[in-house]
């Protein structure tokens, strides 16, 4: 017990030298995150990026195995949760190209979908998908570079599934110090209730691009109408519904995107996007899943204007590397 004791109060003295490092490396691996959703237009509500406190690790360091051992004997260099990341997600369909987004972009050391081995096995309760991650020390993440070898776990859950999770762990290990049948029961009820809710999600969800795919749009009575974001979701819609909506907002950046380049009108756009080889850009970039409406429309008028697509959308929106993006990006296309 008391070589236990030392460990603890040695990992806790270490993890408060640790803590301004891990804030930094925090704020920046929730930084790169978000913008490689963005860059992929992966729509998502939330990223929530936050460093644990110093008593959720004591509490971490005296769990016990089921045969009354410690369970992180070794102290901190067995937790990998010292820097968490939740990405909340609108549609579970959706989780899996996250997943796959965030360990193109940094080394995996773990995957585990939580949500497909309890319906494998049959079970109820608990969903969502863990990846343990690392900044990698070659092509680092941007903002990253002073914290390769660092690692962090993220949590993907739709929204549903995130509520259901954080009102169960403030009930289990703040509520009640023992089991209850009658509150498993209800846990187990609602987990189901929200399993059923977010495969509606997704059914309506396949159902609004259906329509949109099917549907003739009103704008096209009035090709001389202004471009807007609501109608530039429309036309992708329509003109793409193998690849997911992009968030609200980024159909508005388009907008200003394609007003730099001249393109303002609904006829404009027509022509435009009507006549492109969407598939030879998604040849071209190698994508690993289809990715959302605005990040194959930027690729699509990158590969048509160029450089000076880059000279005249590089400062657009708030990404400061834009501009070394696009280049990049513009010599994969070449390649």
């Amino acid at each position: 017990m008391e070589d236990h004791e030392s460990v603890v109060a040695s990992s806790l003295e270490q993890y408060g030298a640790l803590l301004p490092r891990l804030n930094e490396a925090s704020e920046a691996i929730g930084h790169a995150i978000r913008a490689r959703l963005r860059d992929d237009g992966l729509n998502h509500h939330t990223v929530q990026a936050r460093v644990k406190d110093p008593g959720s690790v004591k509490g971490k360091l005296d769990r016990l195995t089921a045969d009354g051992r410690f369970k992180y004997e070794r102290g901190l260099e067995q937790l990998n949760d010292l820097i968490g990341v939740r990405v909340i997600m609108f549609l579970e369909p959706d989780i899996a190209d996250v997943a796959t987004a965030l360990k193109g972009q940094f080394r995996c050391r773990e995957d585990d979908d939580k949500t497909s081995s309890q319906r494998r096995n049959g079970q109820i309760g608990y969903a969502g998908r863990h990846l343990i991650l690392e900044v990698p020390a070659e092509n680092v993440p941007v903002g990253c570079q002073t914290f390769i070898g660092e690692r962090f776990e993220v949590q993907i859950r739709t929204m549903l599934q995130h509520a259901w999770a954080a009102f169960e762990h403030d009930i289990r290990y703040k509520g009640l110090t023992e089991a209850n049948a009658e509150v498993d029961r209800a846990f187990t009820m609602a987990s189901t209730l929200i399993e059923l809710a977010d495969a509606q999600f997704s059914a309506i969800n396949d159902i609004v691009k259906r329509r949109q795919a099917e549907g003739a749009a009103d704008f096209a009575a009035n090709p001389a109408t202004e471009l807007t974001g609501e109608i530039l979701l429309d036309m992708l819609a329509r003109l793409l519904p193998e690849h997911p909506r992009s968030q609200a907002r980024q159909y508005d950046w388009l907008g200003d995107l394609l007003a730099a380049n001249g393109v303002r009108t609904v006829a404009d756009a027509e022509e435009l996007f009507g006549a492109a080889d969407w598939s030879g850009v998604a040849k071209r970039m190698d994508y690993k899943f289809p990715p959302g409406h605005v990040r194959i429309a930027d690729d699509f008028l990158l590969k048509t204007w160029g450089v000076d697509y880059i000279s005249r959308t590089k400062s657009l929106g708030d990404d400061s590397k834009r501009e070394a993006k696009l280049t990049y990006r513009l010599e994969r296309m070449r390649d």
